[in-house]
């Protein structure tokens, strides 16, 4: 997977999570699936997620 590819699935993942999160907070076994997903994702994708993710909580 080259960095280019990373950078757009960490910031498609990061997109979606953020809505499961706003969508479904009532739904714990749901998020606690994508957290455990999250967790095992590469470190290198993991990380861009991560900095994704609170540029997106930012907003």
């Amino acid at each position: 997977m080259t960095e280019a590819e990373k950078d757009e699935f960490s910031a498609a993942l990061s997109e979606r999570y953020a809505q499961v999160k706003q969508l479904s907070s009532s739904n714990k076994e749901l998020i606690s699936t994508w957290d455990a997903v999250i967790s095992d994702l590469p470190i290198d994708i993991k990380s861009k997620f991560e900095e994704k993710q609170s540029q997106l909580s930012a907003l």
